[in-house]
């Protein structure tokens, strides 16, 4: 004959797993989803075991099992709570309620049918036992309790908790040895990865070298024939050699970004730093840029504070930084749109403001910025061309000065970019 048991969780999930493992088990079940119903399943046919989760709505499992333990001709069926276990308190109310067992979740299915195994057998051994009318009063955690069960009660109830415990610690275990295991597997795969990016470091940088000379004569001679023969041939033959010339331009400006990348990103980028006037680095790389503003007749302003300004820094990186912050300023302004360069003392740094009144990022796609390629739909106002490469370079080579960057912008409106260095 096939054991009855109930099955007490509100839980429909956890319900229908429980309820097709023991009945994977040959025991016969029925499930509530609260206590009341639980007491009349339980008036209706007496079960050979509850089992019963404590958090439930209408009647908790604590309340359930002391119904039980207190209902004549009921106090003999066995109680087993799932449980968090997350107080030890719980213990001492499964012990008030008359509980006979305790089970963790998440359980293991086979120490769960061991569990449900052990008080089957031990059911007849609870009859026969007496219980004691002598009551127990106990202190925990500055709180009293009374606890009225027999010793068979208590002393399942505890090893029940205890063998949890037990099973918990060898979960841990087990799972501190895959973690073990885990960690050494990526070690040897980061081992792997690193050997792999410095082979993909070297390819780049031979390519970039074989590329670039050619790459290099191309536009040497195209801008030669075009200085050359830029009288004897008519504007659309002028086109095409400004487009080789313009072609070649920006290839070369992506193989040495590519590089300057592969460098920072390998751990490799090497700073010289040096105690510099950044308001006259600043100023140089303005009056650089100033050259290719006045093709759109823009004015670059320089405002810095009324006291010196000196930084430890990489001059030739962050002159890097300033060339592509102002270039991409100019390269996204409409013609006659004014650009400034805003420097001004806060702390122990220095903060760079370059404020554009262009186009504007859209707001959804402003997170591309600082990423290697990420380009958004905003183009040149000329028809510049983009690397989407140079915001990320400028990140990174800010970061690696103890610095931070970042930026503000609107459509139509135009873009501020900022950067911090330290001061000396």
């Amino acid at each position: 004959m096939k054991n009855n048991i109930l099955i007490v969780e509100d839980s429909p999930t956890q319900l229908e797993q429980l309820r097709f493992i023991l009945e994977q088990n040959n025991y016969q079940v029925r499930a509530t989803t609260n206590g009341l119903k639980a007491m009349e399943a339980i008036h209706a046919e007496k079960p050979d075991l509850v089992i019963s989760d404590i958090l439930m709505p209408e009647m908790d499992g604590y309340t359930l099992c002391k119904t039980i333990k207190d209902t004549e001709g009921l106090a003999e069926v066995p109680i087993m709570l799932l449980t968090n276990l997350s107080d030890p308190r719980d213990v001492i109310k499964g012990l008030q309620a008359g509980a006979d067992n305790f089970l963790t979740k998440p359980y293991n299915e086979d120490f769960l049918l061991s569990r449900i195994k052990y008080i089957l057998i031990n059911r007849e051994m609870r009859k026969s036992t007496a219980t004691s009318d002598m009551g127990l009063e106990i202190a925990f955690g500055g709180e009293k309790y009374f606890i009225n069960s027999d010793r068979m009660q208590i002393i399942d109830l505890l090893l029940s908790t205890y063998e949890s415990a037990i099973q918990k610690n060898l979960e841990l275990s087990e799972a501190n040895k895959q973690l073990v295991s885990m960690h050494r597997e990526m070690a040897i795969k980061n081992s792997e990865l690193e050997k792999l990016n410095e082979e993909k470091g070297k390819f780049l940088r031979m390519a970039a070298h074989d590329i670039r000379n050619p790459v290099a004569a191309i536009l040497s001679s195209s801008e030669f024939l075009l200085e050359m023969i830029e009288n004897r041939i008519d504007e659309s033959e002028q086109e095409y050699l400004t487009m080789i010339t313009k072609s070649g331009e920006y290839v070369l400006r992506l193989l040495n970004e590519l590089l300057d990348l592969e460098v920072i990103e390998s751990g490799n980028l090497e700073l010289n730093y040096q105690d510099i006037d950044f308001v006259n680095l600043a100023q140089r790389s303005i009056d650089l840029n100033q050259m290719v503003a006045d093709n759109k007749s823009i004015k670059i302003y320089l405002n810095p504070p009324d006291e010196p300004v000196i930084t430890r820094i990489d001059s030739t990186k962050i002159d890097q930084v300033l060339n592509n912050l102002i270039s991409n300023a100019i390269k996204y302004s409409h013609p006659e749109h004014d650009i400034n360069v805003d420097i001004s003392l806060e702390g122990n740094g220095v903060l760079v403001a370059i404020r554009d009144n262009g186009q504007g990022i859209p707001e959804n796609e402003q997170h591309k910025l600082f990423k290697p390629f990420g380009k958004t739909s905003v183009r040149g106002t000329d028809g510049e061309e983009s690397t989407g490469l140079g915001l990320s370079i400028a990140k990174k080579i800010i970061e690696n000065h103890n610095g931070r960057v970042w930026f503000e912008s609107e459509v139509k409106k135009g873009s501020t970019f900022y950067f911090t260095l330290p001061l000396v």
